[in-house]
């Protein structure tokens, strides 16, 4: 901390004459992004659980220890066909085991893993993964059961709806899916449940159905993807661009890029933007979520992280809030269990903000107590089961440290004063190799 107190000390000079143009990087700085930029060999760094694996799990392990040197292992058109008719035969086989049992008289059933409960989670391979069919507490929707009628029937809509666009070889966004039928949901929150249960059901993505979801996220950088359509978006742009909705439709990233960096919120992405982050930290690539984030932005930073492999750094606020997105980010959320081995960055390290940036950094008057809704928020994250592996506990340590102080301090009050976010905070942080998680 030592280095970033002299800097802040420093921050007193006029940056405008520091402008970009004639910026030369520390040579320090240059020396610690290389360090980033070493890139592991894969198969190498695999976390292995105590317990026996099945034959899914070690798959799975294999399939994400492989490499194509960055390329994206594009189905060919006669797998992808027939991925979708499995798919549709999987459908069709729910909706006429549904219709038969109606037409005997019976009443319908649908067993569903529950997703509410971090029971039914595994933790040990270090993302939050829903059990298997096989083992999991499972919740049952009898159609007579007035409370479970609705949700059975959005699921029966939602399956005919998939059955559709896979038929078509189409695809739409929720939001477009819940607006074409917005008196059958009245709230997208209950259309959200109904494609998380489909897929459950189906043990699949969303993205596979044709089902995607709409993104808020941006990115920025020195980083092209090339799209199975033959376009190619470009993210160096002012302003950065908008995350794309069809992750999975993009064949093959190029970059330049030694390290991403993954931003809490817009307003600090825009700031390191407007500082020239991008020559100042760079190479870099700059993503944010804007705020919790999104399934789009999530699943970009997987595949960006996995088949470049680049080491990825996260900054977000010293709160409850910022903390959980970044344990959204590295180990997944309970909600999207099923869908973690595309969405939980395992590899994610926290860069800041931390204890020691709010001690040293953050003037007393710049530091807010924490409500009682943040302190309620703490005490959930403390007991999340997957904070007790040997990566999780220093992270719980600094939620517990928290709580224990009851202040809290935003990214804006680390580095407060003009660029001092590429000029001090950050690249002290990358030097020190002051990391979490």
């Amino acid at each position: 901390m030592e280095l970033i107190n002299k800097e802040v000390l420093e921050l007193k000079n006029d940056f405008t004459l520091n402008s970009i143009i004639s910026f030369k990087q520390d040579p320090k700085l240059i020396s610690a992004i290389d360090k980033l930029f070493q890139k592991e060999k894969p198969g190498l760094n695999l976390v292995l659980p105590e317990r026996k694996l099945d034959f899914g799990e070690v798959c799975q392990l294999l399939k994400g220890s492989s490499s194509n040197n960055g390329e994206f292992n594009e189905l060919s058109r006669e797998e992808a066909l027939n991925k979708r008719r499995e798919l549709i035969k999987k459908i069709e086989k729910i909706l006429e085991d549904i219709n038969n049992i109606a037409q005997s008289g019976s009443t319908p059933k649908l067993i569903i893993r529950n997703q509410s409960l971090w029971s039914n989670c595994i933790y040990d391979l270090d993302r939050v993964t829903l059990k298997s069919s096989q083992v999991a507490k499972t919740s049952t929707l009898i159609y007579s059961n007035a409370d479970d009628k609705s949700r059975f029937n959005t699921i029966v809509f939602v399956l005919t709806k998939a059955h559709e666009l896979l038929s078509k070889n189409l695809s739409v966004t929720r939001r477009e899916l819940f607006y074409q039928n917005i008196s059958r949901f009245r709230s997208q929150s209950k259309l959200d449940v109904g494609v998380r249960d489909m897929c459950c059901l189906l043990e699949t993505p969303p993205w596979s159905l044709g089902i995607v979801a709409t993104a808020k996220g941006l990115i920025a950088g020195p980083l092209k993807m090339f799209n199975a359509d033959g376009t190619v978006v470009d993210c160096m742009a002012s302003g950065g661009i908008l995350v794309p909705q069809d992750i999975s439709g993009i064949k093959e990233f190029q970059s330049t890029a030694k390290f991403i960096l993954v931003v809490e919120k817009d307003a600090i992405f825009q700031k390191l933007l407007d500082e020239g982050a991008l020559v100042r930290l760079g190479p870099v690539i700059i993503l944010t979520g804007k705020g919790y984030p999104d399934v789009c932005t999530r699943q970009l930073l997987c595949r960006v992280v996995k088949e470049l492999r680049l080491k990825a750094l996260a900054l977000v606020d010293y709160d409850p809030h910022g903390y959980e997105i970044f344990l959204t980010y590295k180990y997944g959320s309970l909600a999207q269990s099923h869908l973690s081995d595309t969405l939980a960055c395992s590899s994610l390290l926290l860069l800041g903000v931390l204890p020691d940036d709010v001690t040293t950094l953050v003037p007393k008057g710049a530091r807010l107590h924490l409500t009682v809704l943040d302190k309620r928020k703490l005490i959930s994250l403390i007991k999340r089961p997957y904070l007790e592996s040997p990566s999780g506990i220093r992270i719980k340590e600094d939620l517990t440290g928290m709580l224990a102080s009851g202040m809290k301090a935003e990214i804006e009050a680390v580095a407060s004063t003009t660029a001092a976010l590429c000029d001090c905070y950050l690249p002290s942080k990358i030097i020190q190799a002051d990391y979490l998680g």
